[in-house]
C-alpha cells in the first residue's frame, strides 16, 4: 500500500483519469497521454504494456453503449489489414534508421490532419480497397511505433458518418488492436504479475476518466468533436518527434 502514496503513482493515477476523459470522449487518444508518463516513471518494458491494459479496462464500460453502431464488417477488414501490417513494420523498425522515420510519420500525420480541416471527406462509403489501405497502414505504423491510431482516426473522419458512430467504430477497433498487441508483448515475457498489479490499482482512475468521458460526449457539438479529434492528432505528430 505505500507505493500508492508514492509521486510517481500519484502522478500516473492522474494522467490515466485524464487520458481515460480523453478515451472515453473521443474513443482514441489515451496512449497517446499515458504511454510517455509511464515510459518514464517505469520504463518503456512496462510502462507500454501497462498503457495497454488500461486502454482495455477503460473500455469495458463503454462498450455495451457503442457496439450496436459498429460497423462489424469493416471492423474486421481493417484488423486483418492490420494483422498484415505489423510484421511489415517491424521488419521496417529493424532496417531503418528510427531518427528519419520519426520525421516520415509525423510528416504524414500532419498532413492528414492539413487534409482533413480543410474538409475533405470521401466521396460516399470508403470503398474496400481503401478500408484495407487503412487497415494495412495502421497495422505497419503499430508495428513500426506502436502507433496505430492516426491511419483509422483519419479513416474514420474523413468519412460522412455521424461522430457517434466514428467514436463507437474508434471505439470497439482499439479494444482488438491492445489485445493483438498485449499477446505479442505476452509472448515475449514482457507482462508478469507486478505489471497486472499495478494496473489493478490504476485502473479506478482509468475507469473514472472514461465514465467521465462517456458522460462528456453526448454534451458537445460535432464540430468540437471534429477539432478535438483533430488536436490529438497533431499532439501524436509532435509526440512522434519528441519521444
Amino acid at each position: 500500500m505505500a507505493d500508492l502514496l508514492t509521486l510517481p503513482f500519484l502522478i500516473c493515477a492522474a494522467v490515466a483519469c485524464i487520458a481515460g476523459t480523453v478515451r472515453g470522449f473521443a474513443g482514441f487518444g489515451a496512449a497517446m497521454i499515458m504511454t510517455p508518463v509511464f515510459s518514464a516513471f517505469y520504463g518503456p518494458a512496462v510502462g507500454v504494456p501497462l498503457c495497454l491494459l488500461l486502454e482495455i479496462v477503460v473500455v469495458l464500460p463503454l462498450l455495451p453503449g457503442v457496439v450496436r453502431l459498429v460497423d462489424w464488417r469493416r471492423i474486421g477488414l481493417l484488423l486483418a489489414a492490420a494483422v498484415v501490417g505489423v510484421p511489415v513494420g517491424n521488419l521496417v523498425l529493424t532496417r531503418v534508421a528510427p531518427e528519419p522515420m520519426r520525421w516520415v510519420i509525423s510528416g504524414i500525420v500532419l498532413g492528414a490532419v492539413v487534409l482533413l480541416a480543410s474538409g475533405w471527406r470521401f466521396a460516399g462509403r470508403p470503398r474496400t480497397a481503401t478500408t484495407l489501405a487503412a487497415g494495412v497502414s495502421s497495422g505497419f505504423l503499430n508495428g513500426l511505433a506502436g502507433m496505430a491510431g492516426p491511419p483509422i482516426a483519419f479513416y474514420y473522419l474523413a468519412g460522412d458518418e455521424t461522430v457517434t458512430r466514428v467514436r463507437a467504430n474508434l471505439t470497439t477497433y482499439f479494444v482488438f488492436v491492445d489485445l493483438v498487441a498485449l499477446a505479442m508483448f505476452a509472448s515475449r515475457g514482457l507482462v508478469d504479475g507486478s505489471t497486472g498489479v499495478q494496473a489493478l490499482f490504476l485502473a479506478p482512475a482509468v475507469v473514472l476518466g472514461g465514465m467521465l468521458g462517456g458522460r462528456l460526449f453526448p454534451l458537445a457539438s460535432e464540430r468540437f468533436y471534429r477539432r478535438l479529434a483533430l488536436v490529438l492528432l497533431v499532439g501524436v505528430a509532435i509526440g512522434a518527434l519528441i519521444l
